[in-house]
């Protein structure tokens, strides 16, 4: 798969494929309005052979997946009410033909760098495009979808919205060099994610965006670097009981919890299938032991090792803490799975406000 990693890059690219699949008769131009940072990121317009004029808004989304659609469906909403948005296509690399699906039936355009596409307007237009595969080319992948690049994005919205904390203060709690960290930081700003606010200070003015790269950096690079293994509760009926009989065996206070328990713990539900656990590698065996955890390649709680010193947050009432939302929000939409999807979604609508 073609690896784009510039949003204007996508955006500009899915565009011009689309100009392409239109036909005679049917123009489309980009017009220049300012949407600000929480908006979708361009608005063009389709004249139609009967001189008929639509304009739709443009939003980049490089990887979809299942389990983004509630959060696309959300932010459409929200693009509604703010800028009387009537009709969103997605830019995206590529869209699979069961999303394609998924998509024209919520009358959600789309557009990828493939060559698929759907564009309808009734009675006048309709382009449906489905079944093209990637091109499958090689690309250098962006500094920020490496391991160090995922710790920094996270350490950014962990700290967000307004990020009060020196190159040294994220190297101390990543492990990250300073320099790889100056680049990342430079290279943001440049790309107007992020504006400069005084020394060690940063704002982060398109959190929709970095929260986006986030997602990607956790799902394709950093979870699989920190998995230490899969296993399943051995004896216990409960995530609740299993960390009530791991306290009575050691201190939990440097575990977090994560995946779909930290979500429930988020939400008030009660409905988690799995469960994640953080934990410094050094304590694997301890914490396999006091859990009462038994490998499985099938099992339902995986221990990964904490990759940051502020990954957790006090979980009320346990001595382990919870997650903070934008990894949880990651795990989640690292699946397929669009019942996840939607919890992330009231996640980021709950606990991350800021991101727009």
């Amino acid at each position: 798969m073609v690896n784009i990693d510039r949003h204007d890059d996508l955006l500009n690219e899915s565009m011009a494929l689309l100009r392409g699949l239109l036909g005679r008769g049917v123009s489309l131009g980009k017009l220049k309005k300012k949407l600000g940072a929480g908006g979708p990121d361009a608005v063009y317009r389709l004249t139609l052979p009967d001189r008929r004029e639509v304009e739709f808004f443009v939003s980049a989304w490089p990887t979809l997946r299942p389990s983004l659609l509630a959060t696309i469906e959300s932010e459409i909403e929200r693009w509604k009410s703010e800028h009387d948005c009537g009709t969103v296509l997605i830019a995206s690399s590529y869209v699979s033909e069961s999303l394609a699906l998924k998509l024209r039936k919520r009358r959600v355009w789309f557009a990828d760098s493939a060559g698929n596409a759907y564009v309808e307007v009734p009675g006048a237009l309709f382009v449906y495009s489905v079944g093209k595969k990637p091109v499958a080319v090689r690309a250098a992948k962006a500094h920020w979808m490496s391991e160090q690049g995922a710790k920094v994005l996270y350490e950014l919205l962990a700290c967000g919205p307004l990020v009060e904390a020196t190159y040294r203060d994220v190297e101390e709690s990543t492990g990250v060099s300073l320099g790889m960290i100056s680049k990342l930081v430079s290279e943001w700003v440049k790309d107007g994610i992020l504006e400069r606010r005084g020394r060690g200070t940063y704002e982060i003015v398109h959190g929709a965006r970095l929260l986006d790269m986030w997602v990607r950096a956790y799902a394709d690079t950093l979870q699989p670097k920190i998995t230490l293994g899969r296993y399943r509760a051995a004896g216990r009926s409960s995530f609740a009981a299993m960390i009530e009989a791991a306290e009575e065996e050691m201190d939990l206070g440097h575990i977090t919890v994560g995946g779909e328990y930290a979500a429930d713990l988020l939400t008030g539900a009660a409905k988690a299938q799995s469960m994640r656990l953080y934990v410094p590698e050094e304590e694997r065996g301890r914490v396999q032991r006091a859990f009462q955890l038994a490998p499985s390649p099938d099992g339902n709680v995986e221990m990964c090792e904490a990759f940051a010193g502020d990954i957790g947050r006090p979980a009320g009432g346990m001595e382990l803490r919870v997650a903070h939302p934008a990894l949880v929000v990651a795990e989640l939409l690292a699946s397929n799975d669009a019942r996840l999807g939607k919890t992330a979604a009231e996640i980021r609508r709950r606990h991350l406000a800021w991101v727009r």
